[in-house]
């Protein structure tokens, strides 16, 4: 397949394309995913034991403050993936920036719970521009068999800088005045990142003029969609329920802040190395499914494990579930450009569909995550997180291979050469 054949226009396709530039856009997607992502979301968690009484934050208005910046992400996901499908990665992503640069910086001034609410959920609006203009970009510069391994090293950075916010943003906000210069600070480095992004990307995939926002719930009508949707809708709430609900349950087993902070830490950095090994493996041998499945029996494993065991195996069993679940996260946003009927020309569409999924379960899961660790307590709670995970087999079995080592179908082998 031609990736940058996408149009019926002679005109467009006689102009020509960039030269492609695979390790400037893989790091522009990471500066993206490490800055917007690791810095400008990570920074308020660690720092909420702070702002909470100054602002008058409960924990269930703390519940609203998050959910407002999902509620934003599942607002715009669909128009983010039309607008990277219509108009390309370079400008969608450039704007969701300096929006969310804005957002970011803007906490700085909030004087209540509700502003920091209203805050958030811009922020929530930035993710969804930017989400989907990522893996495309990639796909105009790299050849599929490679969009494994580079979407899995900008992923790589976001969970590194999302473990070395949480270790050092409270550190970090004293030096630099208190919290709120910090957030102008990580506002101002998004916009840094937004305009170098406008700077140096080109898009190389056509742009579709009749991409719509209908595409995407269209994609629903496509059953290996939605089997993928199943699988987004349970990694990323998993994963949201577990960022969220894992501090204060070890701090309700009495760990210290300190070994807190270190074992979230030392959870991300293992899933931010499989983000890296799984992608590069799954391209080399050519083979998506075998990776996610034993992907997803290692991650729900050490979770189910984690549940029963003494709280001293706590952190090797998460860094274990974290080597399972961040081998096969960053392949799942590969596997739409692969598909049948999808494919890189809806893209963005595909992207924005899974982006919207995943925040609905990123708002349902960790509910009933916090109500299950509220009645039931520690067990009870990790417990369910790893039957979410152990649920992911079930859409993944109907899943059929996308990638380039697949067997060929029936009836699709080449024809045997003729002896003359």
């Amino acid at each position: 397949m031609n990736l940058q054949d996408h149009s019926a226009d002679p005109a467009e396709e006689a102009r020509p394309f960039a030269a492609a530039r695979p390790a400037l856009v893989t790091a522009l997607c990471a500066a993206v995913q490490g800055v917007g992502g690791g810095i400008g979301w990570s920074t308020l968690p660690p720092l909420m034991p702070t702002i909470a009484p100054e602002l008058g934050i409960s924990h269930a208005m703390g519940g609203i403050v998050w959910g407002a910046a999902s509620l934003g992400i599942v607002l715009a996901a669909p128009f983010g993936g039309t607008l990277v499908d219509r108009y390309g990665a370079r400008w969608t992503a450039a704007g969701g920036l300096l929006l969310g640069a804005a957002a970011c910086a803007g906490r700085a001034w909030v004087a209540g719970p509700w502003q920091l609410a209203l805050a958030m959920f811009v922020f929530g609006l930035h993710v969804g521009l930017c989400a989907p203009a990522m893996p495309r970009a990639l796909a105009g510069h790299l050849p599929l068999e490679r969009l494994g391994r580079a979407n899995g090293l900008a992923t790589l950075a976001y969970t590194l800088t999302t473990a070395a916010t949480v270790v050092l943003a409270r550190l970090v906000a004293p030096l630099v005045g208190g919290w709120r210069p910090l957030m102008v600070g990580a506002g101002v480095a998004m916009a840094v990142v937004a305009v170098v992004w406008a700077v140096l990307l080109r898009d190389r995939l056509r742009a579709g003029t009749h991409a719509r926002i209908t595409d995407v719930f269209l994609l629903l009508g496509n059953g290996q969609m939605r089997r993928l949707a199943a699988v987004h809708f349970l990694v990323f709430g998993g994963y949201l329920s577990l960022l969220g609900t894992l501090p204060r349950l070890l701090t309700d087993q009495g760990v210290a802040p300190a070994d807190i902070e270190l074992t979230v830490g030392s959870w991300l950095v293992c899933a931010g190395l499989a983000n890296v090994v799984g992608p590069w493996l799954s391209d080399r041998i050519g083979l998506r499914r075998p990776i996610i499945l034993v992907g997803t029996v290692v991650i729900a494993t050490a979770l189910l494990a984690m549940a029963i065991a003494p709280l001293g195996l706590s952190r090797p069993l998460l860094a274990v579930s974290a080597l399972g679940g961040g081998a096969f996260a960053p392949i799942l946003l590969v596997l739409p450009l692969e598909m049948p009927g999808v494919g890189p020309a809806k893209a963005g569409a595909a992207l924005g569909l899974l982006l919207l999924v995943g925040q609905i379960g990123g708002v349902l899961l960790p509910v009933l995550t916090g109500a299950a660790a509220g009645s039931a307590g520690f067990a009870v709670a990790i417990g369910g997180i790893g039957l979410a995970h152990l649920l992911i087999l079930v859409p993944v079995l109907g899943l059929r291979e996308t990638g380039k080592g697949r067997p060929p179908a029936l009836g699709t082998q080449a024809p045997a050469p003729v002896t003359p």
